[in-house]
């Protein structure tokens, strides 16, 4: 590298530095903007190291969803950065592991644009500002706000890079099959979801590589060769990754983990910002809060001034068609490509499906439906980026306005820190001191409350903390058991506390089902920071009909199985009760209506309420029958 690829190097981890520990306060190693999201990868930073080095199969693991266990394989665990920060994590500590490869991917990411840049022909000056977009990218951004395993991204650079060298004949056959194959490898460790996709874009690229240069023998072959190539480092990646793949197909999950029509960018997102970002971020909120998703997921904002550098060399591009570098046009369509898949199976505008777009075709295939189309968006950037860099050098304004709009660009971009508190991780002497054994034995099964479904991160926390010393009979990632799911005894509580994003009601039926769900999961003890204070959860272990202890900043229920048998058998008739009594009231309420000479197709509760037959505390929207005709 020459000296002047080192300085860009530098100008991107003092950015680094300056805008992630700015948030942080620059302690790297107490402080984390920690959610749910990221105290798993806490914990998968434990994890990894901890079980291979206990002799423990590391893809199967009942630390979670306890009895029944979980299949890591199809979770984001991030096994690369765990065992690759392995060292660190031990010297320093998971937090400073998980701040150090964030420094590490914001730094060499936008370097990895800078040098395609620099291998397309362009200035140091014109590759820097590539790169800076990148560094500034919405989707890099949204994700920072908790989701590891999709904001490192590094390695997808990196293997475009090889793309370009090998293009160019600067890396031989062998050494490139090898490098892809081993940084493929890599990726997947990181994420999978980023893999796959990665894969498909590719065969994407190469064919429209293949069509502009079809009337050129030399590139054409050219091109096939490097196909050739690339798919044996694809086969290649697929044997060294032979035990993980084992294990997704061993744990093979059929039904979408995450909803692939939902996860979509919408069109008006590229050019209305999010509260992510710094510049109109807050004041688009009227409009924005429209978007499907969350603002992690809505990373597809690349804002007007980028809009028209794009909009300009697309036109420069097309003006002058045939005289053109065909690659120019490459990134064009490839641009254009990834903003019409990153729309998903549906058109959305303002949340509203519209017309069906390409991606309908991959929505329901095995494997890549799993894909979340608005992730799509790093690729969009990755070409926003090098078609940026190409337009500070090629178009024919005065520098004064390019240095103007370039300057548009970035300060359009800059992210909102305040998005990313960085908290102080503490931990109570519950934990700390060690008072956890007295309670709790080995390996046995506890809940933790707030749950991860209640926006929660406790569990996981406290579990990675004390070497994962007990389990946990809950979600901190992934599907739930299947044991679980189609018990119809434990469901209502599962769906209520314990899996996905959820906003809880309470009713008789939810407290019995909490009981069958203790007994079924062999929950020995519940434990709840004492400064936390949610009504619902309050009432809900009030059905233990038992006072907590207070050790350490933690209450603690201890759980006895017979007599959580006893409380079934008591609430089950309480239950039987309420459920006559809400026949009881259906049923005059319906001869009421009947008798009124109304027709039989509007009798349902919630029209018998709109139209006085019931009371409407009864239950539509709250009371006895809480939701229960939808």
């Amino acid at each position: 590298m020459k000296r002047s690829d080192y300085y860009a190097l530098l100008l991107y981890f003092m950015l680094a530095l300056f805008f992630w520990g700015l948030p942080m306060k620059f302690d790297f190693v107490n402080r984390l903007n920690i959610s749910g999201d990221v105290a798993f990868y806490l914990w998968s930073l434990k994890w990894w190291p901890y079980a291979i080095s206990h002799g423990i199969n590391p893809f199967l693991t009942k630390a979670f969803w306890a009895p029944f266990g979980q299949n890591l394989a199809w979770t984001t665990s991030v096994p690369s950065i765990a065992l690759s920060m392995w060292p660190i994590t031990k010297l320093f500590g998971n937090v400073f592991s998980y701040n150090l490869i964030t420094l590490i991917s914001l730094t060499l990411s936008p370097f990895g644009i800078y040098l395609i840049n620099r291998q397309l022909g362009l200035k140091e000056s014109s590759s820097i500002f590539g790169g800076l977009v990148f560094f500034f990218s919405s989707y890099v951004w949204g994700q920072l706000l908790g989701h590891l395993n999709l904001y490192i991204v590094f390695i997808v650079i990196f293997l475009c890079y090889l793309y370009v060298l090998r293009f160019k004949c600067l890396i031989g056959r062998k050494t490139y099959i090898i490098l892809f194959a081993l940084l493929l490898a890599i990726q997947f460790g990181i994420s999978n979801e980023i893999y796959t996709t990665f894969v498909v874009f590719s065969f994407f690229a190469f064919t429209i590589l293949i069509t502009l240069y079809y009337k050129n023998e030399d590139y054409k072959w050219k091109i096939v060769i490097m196909g050739v190539e690339t798919i044996s480092a694809v086969f290649l990646s697929v044997l060294l990754l032979l035990p993980y793949i084992y294990y997704i197909f061993y744990g093979y999950v059929s039904e979408n983990i995450n909803n692939n029509s939902f996860y979509v960018a919408d069109l008006l997102n590229y050019i209305i910002p999010t509260p992510i970002t710094w510049f109109l971020g807050d004041k688009s909120l009227s409009i924005s809060s429209k978007f499907t998703g969350n603002f992690s997921e809505e990373g597809a904002y690349l804002g007007l001034p980028l809009i028209f550098i794009v909009m300009s060399f697309i036109y420069m591009t097309v003006k002058e068609l045939y005289k053109q570098n065909k690659m120019y046009i490459f990134i064009v369509c490839f641009f254009m490509l990834s903003i019409i898949l990153s729309f998903g199976p549906y058109l959305r505008i303002l949340g509203h499906s519209t017309i069906p777009m390409p991606w309908i075709i991959f929505s329901e295939l095995p494997l890549i439906k799993q894909a979340l189309p608005t992730r799509f968006t790093l690729y969009v950037y990755i070409a926003a980026a090098i078609i940026a860099a190409l337009w500070v050098e090629k178009n024919k304004f005065k520098n004064y306005y390019k240095y103007m709009i370039s300057g548009l660009v970035l300060f359009f971009l800059i992210p909102n820190l305040s998005m990313y508190k960085g908290s102080y991780i503490t931990y109570p002497d519950f934990i700390t001191s060690g008072f956890y054994k007295r309670y709790i034995g080995k390996n046995e099964n506890v809940i933790v409350f707030p749950t991860y479904a209640l926006g929660g991160y406790q569990g996981s926390l406290w579990q990675q903390k004390v070497n994962f010393y007990f389990n946990l009979s809950q979600e901190i990632a992934g599907p739930a058991p299947k044991e679980l799911i189609n018990d119809i005894k434990v469901y209502s509580a599962l769906m209520n506390f314990f899996y996905g994003e959820t906003k809880p009601m309470l009713n008789n039926e939810v407290k019995l089902s909490f009981l069958y769900y203790i007994l079924k999961c062999n929950v020995k003890a519940i434990l709840i920071p004492v400064d936390y204070n949610d009504q619902i959860v309050n009432d809900l272990l009030r059905t233990l009909n038992k006072a907590p202890i207070n050790v350490g900043g933690v209450k603690i229920y201890e759980v006895n199985p017979i007599q959580i048998k006893s409380l079934i058998s008591i609430l089950r008739e309480d239950y039987k009760k309420e459920l006559l009594k809400i026949y009881d009231t259906l049923f005059s309420s319906a001869v009421s209506y009947l008798s009124d000479g109304q027709p039989l197709s509007n009798l349902y509760p919630q029209y018998l309420e709109e139209h006085g037959y019931l009371d409407k505390s009864f239950g539509y929207e709250t009371g006895p029958a809480m939701n229960w005709t939808r």
